[in-house]
C-alpha cells in the first residue's frame, strides 16, 4: 500500500491542513478584532473629545449671553447709549468709563481676543479696542445679520469670517455676534451689542485635545472653515469635509485628501456650526500590525507544539490499525479454505477485537443490509400512509363542518358551491395516488379549499399567492399547504368572524425551494410554539390546539425528503405567524434520495 493512503498519513494530512486553516482563521480573526477594537476605542476617544469641545463651545456661548444680559441691565450704560454727550470732554469721560467697564468682562474668558462693542441710538460707540471706532462708518450696521437683529430685537445674529472693523484688525477675520439692547418700557431698542470673536478663541477650546494624529475643524453648514488645527485651512470652503462630517461614518475609515481618516462630528446649535475631528487611520494600522505580529508568533508557536504532539499521538494510536490492515490485506482469500475467526495483529484492544469480529461481520453484513433496507422502506411507506390518512379525515371533517354551517344558515347555493369544491378536492387527493404533485396543482387545491371557507366566513379571510414562475413545476407533498392554512383560519383568527390575510410565497434559493406561509392572526402562544413540532405536541391538542396540521406536515416532509427539510415556525402573539417550509428542488420525472 502506498504510504499516502495510510490512515495515519491521511489523519496527519487532515490535521495539518486543519491546523493551517485554524492558524489562518485565528490570525485573521485576531487581526480583524484587534483592528476593530482599536478603531472603536479611537472612535470613542474622538467622540469624547468632540463632545468635550462641543461643551466648551456651549460654555463660551453662555458666557457671551451672560455678558449681553449684564450689559442690557446696566442703567448707566443705557443712559450713555441714549443721551447725547454735552461736549467732547464729557464724551471722553463716558468712553473711559465704558471701556473700563467692558474690559472687566474679559476676565470671563481664558483668552483675550474677544472685543465688545456698544452702539447706541445716540450714534455713540464704546469698545474694548485701544482705538476709537465710528461704527456707522464701517458699514457693519447695514450687514444682513445686523438687519435681522434690528428687525427682531429678541434675536441674536451671527456673521462668520467677517473682516475686522478697526485699522489694526481690518486684515484679520472674526466671527461677529450681535443683539439688541431693548427697553421693555418703550418697547424699542436703545442700542446694540456687537462682539468680535477671534479665531484663536475657537482654537483655544481644542488646544489641549490636539495630537499628532488628529485634526480639529470648526465649519459652517456651507463648508466655510472658521477654525482648524491646520491654520492653512482657515477661510477655505471644503465641501468634501462637509459631506464627510454630515454622513453617518463615525468609526468607519473614509478617504479624504489622499489619506484615510476616521471622522467624528457634532452639531453645535448655539453657534450653528459643525465640529469635526479627523483621526489618521494609519495610527490604527501601525498599532495593529505590531501587536498582531506578536500574537501571530505566539499562536504559531503554540499550534506548532500542539501539531508535533498530535503527530506523535496519531502515529501511536493508528499503528495497530495499520498492522491490522496489512494483516487483512495479505490474506489470500481465494486459497484460504475459510476466513480466519480472528486476525492477530497485536496492538490495542480495539484492534484485536476488530480482527476477531471481522470474519463474522463480513459474512452477515450483506444479509443484514438487505433486510434493513427492506424494513426501512416498508416502515417509511407505512408511516407516510398513516400520516396521509390522518390529514384526509381531519381535512374532510373540517370542510364538512364548514358546509354544515352553510346549510344551517340556509345558504343552499353556497352549499352546492362548497360541495362542488369539496368533490374537486377529493378527486384530486383521494383519487390521485401520487405522493407528490407540482406546486401549481397544490396551490389550486388550496384555492378550492379556500373557496369553501370563504363561503362560510365571507371575504374576511383572504388568500394571496406569490409563486415565482420558475417554481410552479417543482414537486411538493400533496395537500401539505391546506393544513397550514386551516390552522391559520381556525386558530390564528377569531372563531366567529375570522378576519385576516394568509400570504404564500415561493422562491428558489440555490438548490432549495423555500415556501413561506404568513398570516396576520393572533399568533401562537410561546409555550405552544416551543413544543408544536416536538413529540410532546399531543399535549397541546388536549389544551384546544390541534397538533395534526402543523406537526403532521413537518413529519411528512422529513419522511419523504429527510431530516434536512421541514418547517420552521416564527410567531408573535398579537401580530401573526410565519411558517417557512424548506423543500428540495425536484422536477417531474426525477427522484430524491434521502
Amino acid at each position: 500500500m502506498k504510504n499516502s493512503r495510510r490512515i495515519s498519513s491521511q489523519i496527519l494530512c487532515i490535521v495539518i491542513i486543519a491546523f493551517l486553516l485554524f492558524f489562518l482563521f485565528t490570525t485573521s480573526i485576531i487581526s480583524y478584532q484587534y483592528r476593530k477594537n482599536t478603531s472603536e476605542l479611537i472612535t470613542l476617544s474622538s467622540q469624547h473629545s468632540v463632545q468635550q469641545l462641543n461643551e466648551g463651545f456651549i460654555t463660551f456661548y453662555q458666557q457671551l449671553i451672560y455678558i449681553m444680559v449684564q450689559l442690557s441691565s446696566d442703567s448707566t450704560i443705557k443712559s450713555y447709549l441714549e443721551e447725547t454727550p454735552e461736549d467732547t470732554f464729557c464724551y471722553y469721560q463716558m468712553q473711559r468709563y465704558v471701556n473700563t467697564y467692558l474690559q472687566s468682562y474679559n476676565g470671563f474668558f481664558s483668552y483675550s481676543n474677544v472685543n465688545i462693542i456698544l452702539y447706541g441710538k445716540n450714534n455713540c460707540t464704546y469698545t474694548t479696542y485701544n482705538e476709537t471706532v465710528a461704527l456707522e462708518d464701517t458699514g457693519i450696521i447695514d450687514e444682513d445679520f445686523m438687519q435681522k437683529v434690528q428687525k427682531n430685537p429678541k434675536r441674536m445674529g451671527i456673521d462668520y469670517y467677517h473682516r475686522g472693523i478697526t485699522r489694526e484688525t481690518r486684515d484679520k477675520y472674526y466671527t461677529f455676534t450681535a443683539c439688541s439692547l431693548f427697553d421693555p418700557y418703550s418697547q424699542s431698542p436703545y442700542g446694540y451689542i456687537l462682539i468680535a470673536i477671534d479665531e484663536s478663541c475657537f482654537s483655544s477650546l481644542y488646544f489641549n485635545l490636539r495630537q499628532d494624529d488628529n485634526r480639529f475643524s470648526v465649519m459652517t453648514h456651507d463648508g466655510l472653515i472658521l477654525s482648524d488645527s491646520d491654520p492653512r485651512q482657515i477661510g477655505r470652503t471644503d465641501r468634501e469635509l462637509l459631506d464627510i462630517s454630515g454622513s453617518k461614518t463615525a468609526g468607519i475609515a473614509v478617504d479624504y485628501q489622499d489619506k484615510k481618516y476616521i471622522p467624528v462630528s457634532a452639531e453645535n446649535a448655539f453657534f450653528d456650526v459643525r465640529i469635526v475631528q479627523l483621526t489618521d487611520y494609519s495610527t490604527i494600522t501601525s498599532k495593529v500590525f505590531s501587536n498582531t505580529l506578536i500574537v501571530v508568533c505566539i499562536t504559531g508557536l503554540i499550534l506548532a507544539a500542539a501539531l508535533l504532539f498530535l503527530v506523535f499521538a496519531v502515529r501511536r494510536i493508528t499503528r495497530p490499525i495499520q498492522n491490522l490492515t496489512m494483516a487483512m490485506y495479505n490474506i489470500d482469500w481465494d486459497r484460504a479454505s475459510k476466513r480466519p475467526a480472528a486476525v492477530n495483529c497485536g496492538g490495542c484492544l480495539e484492534a484485536e477485537q476488530l480482527g476477531a469480529a471481522f470474519d463474522k461481520m463480513f459474512l452477515e453484513l450483506d444479509t443484514y443490509l438487505d433486510n434493513l433496507a427492506r424494513e426501512q422502506n416498508a416502515r417509511r411507506l407505512a408511516e407516510q400512509n398513516a400520516l396521509q390518512s390522518q390529514i384526509n379525515p381531519h381535512f374532510i371533517y373540517n370542510t364538512l363542518a364548514s358546509i354544515k354551517y352553510l346549510s344551517a344558515a340556509g345558504r343552499s347555493q353556497d352549499v352546492i358551491s362548497g360541495i362542488t369544491a369539496l368533490i374537486d378536492i377529493l378527486r384530486k387527493t383521494i383519487g390521485d395516488t401520487r405522493e407528490t404533485i407540482p406546486l401549481e396543482e397544490e396551490c389550486a387545491l388550496l384555492e378550492s379549499y379556500f373557496k369553501i371557507q370563504q363561503l362560510r366566513y365571507g371575504n374576511g379571510i383572504r388568500l394571496m399567492l406569490q409563486i415565482s414562475e420558475d417554481c410552479r413545476n417543482f414537486l411538493v407533498p400533496k395537500l401539505f399547504l391546506q393544513p397550514l392554512a386551516e390552522n391559520a383560519i381556525f386558530h390564528g383568527f377569531t372563531d366567529n368572524n375570522p378576519l385576516g390575510d394568509i400570504s404564500i410565497y415561493a422562491a428558489k434559493m440555490e438548490d432549495t425551494l423555500i415556501i413561506e406561509v404568513i398570516d396576520n392572526g393572533q399568533g401562537i402562544p410561546s409555550h405552544i410554539l416551543a413544543t408544536i413540532l416536538s413529540d410532546d405536541a399531543a399535549l397541546i391538542r388536549n389544551k384546544g390546539f390541534t397538533g395534526i396540521g402543523v406537526k403532521n406536515v413537518n413529519d411528512r416532509i422529513k419522511l419523504i425528503y429527510g431530516a434536512a427539510y421541514g418547517l420552521h415556525i416564527a410567531s408573535l402573539e398579537g401580530y401573526g405567524t410565519q411558517i417557512t417550509i424548506k423543500l428540495p428542488l425536484i422536477e417531474p420525472g426525477t427522484t430524491h434520495c434521502i
